[in-house]
């Protein structure tokens, strides 16, 4: 039977966690792309506004599956 992998995270201001991906083998490489996505948030209400860049996942962890 193959191990199942399910790559568990949390999106950038949310207060709770989700399953993002079901992998069948190697989660870490996974996880270093999911590590790279980016979200533009902008701090300023008018135009022309600061924007920063942060991840789109506060963290994430790697759960075996049965």
């Amino acid at each position: 039977m193959k191990q199942r992998y399910s790559i568990m995270g949390r999106e950038y201001g949310s207060d709770h966690d989700v399953e993002i991906v079901q992998v069948n083998t190697n989660p870490q490489a996974m996880i270093d792309a999911l590590m790279q996505k980016t979200l533009s948030v902008n701090h300023s209400n008018f135009p022309g506004g600061k924007k920063t860049k942060v991840r789109k996942y506060t963290w994430l962890r790697i759960v075996e599956n049965e």
